[in-house]
């Protein structure tokens, strides 16, 4: 009766965590989609004044005041706004006037302490006693899934910009051609593309009308999203900037080589999408099974997390499937 009473609260728990997470991921899209709204409503037929605000964005507005909030009390702290810093590349270009990287310190704190208050509630339904590891490990993972999530957006937003990358590079080609500088060049790109490429293309052009150098301009593009293809761009337009040179068969030697590097690119993809596929499955399996098993027997895994050498095995088989994806992702990888 115990282990089934333990079963059915953990199952309570698993619903509950899964509610917060998906309240947590609307909340992220409404505050997206407020974003776009504020950039394309300039450029839209303006509608009826309408004051009132829904609950979604009460809420909105609700968790944005308590993160300014926070933001507000710890930014005092010399250690924590150095480390905000390290979080200023992932604020788009339109978001550089409310937000700043403190914020994502701010979240971060508070999700930890959310994640802690799940605990305390966790461990007062299963009537255990509370650890001060299960507190700092509890804290922990609400501490850090900000950043989770900031590497998969950023992982995202670098696949875009590499693929897009070509695009600007043969509108900045165009533009010389017709005679236009660098900075003017770079205006085209920014209106003209939108996206992630369009939206660093506009911080860029923002750090050359402060009068940042050239150098300056596109080294700080190559450290927000650190791309070979960035860093041979900023290289090539720091040495015609110092040393002169015709700019128009630069960069149309750039462009063809970008544009052989993708089409040599898409190629590998074809031809090693098999292998992804086999590998991506490989990696889903293990947990599809103990998924199964857990259904059909719930208490089959009892003994690995009731003994310290099941607790050893569970780390083994865990340290031996990161090892495997680690090293199997290097053997596939080709870099060009």
């Amino acid at each position: 009766m115990k282990q089934g009473v333990i079963i059915e609260l953990l199952v309570i728990q698993i619903i509950i965590i899964l509610l917060l997470i998906l309240l947590l991921i609307y909340v992220i899209k409404v505050r997206h989609n407020i974003a776009l709204e504020k950039k394309f409503s300039k450029y839209t037929i303006g509608r009826l004044e309408n004051h009132e605000i829904s609950i979604f964005d009460k809420i909105n507005k609700f968790i944005s005041n308590i993160i300014k909030t926070v933001s507000n009390l710890i930014k005092k702290s010399e250690i924590l706004s150095k480390y905000g810093l390290s979080y200023e590349k992932h604020i788009s270009y339109d978001e550089l006037e409310h937000k700043s990287g403190i914020d994502y310190i701010s979240t971060k704190i508070l999700l930890g302490l959310i994640t802690l208050i799940l605990y305390l509630i966790t461990m007062m339904f299963q009537y255990s006693h509370v650890t001060l590891l299960g507190l700092l490990m509890s804290y922990l993972v609400g501490f850090f899934i900000v950043d989770l999530y900031v590497q998969i957006e950023f992982r995202k937003k670098r696949k875009q910009i590499s693929e897009d990358l070509l695009k600007a590079i043969i509108i900045m080609n165009n533009s010389f051609k017709s005679g236009m500088s660098i900075m003017q060049a770079i205006e085209i790109v920014k209106n003209e593309l939108t996206g992630a490429i369009g939206d660093e293309f506009k911080k860029i052009y923002l750090d050359m009308s402060y009068g940042l150098t050239i150098e300056t301009v596109f080294d700080r593009f190559y450290k927000r999203v650190r791309l070979d293809d960035a860093k041979f761009i900023s290289t090539s337009l720091t040495l015609l900037n110092k040393t002169g040179g015709n700019i128009v068969k630069v960069f149309k030697s750039i462009e063809r080589e970008f544009f052989d590097k993708k089409k040599l690119n898409d190629e590998l993809k074809m031809a090693t999408a098999s292998s992804m596929f086999v590998y991506k499955l490989l990696l889903v399996i293990p947990f599809i099974v103990c998924f199964l098993i857990f259904i059909l027997n719930p208490s089959y895994f009892n003994p690995l997390f009731k003994t310290q050498i099941g607790l050893l095995v569970i780390s083994l088989i865990l340290l031996l499937y990161i090892m495997y994806a680690i090293i199997i992702k290097r053997i596939m990888r080709i870099d060009i």
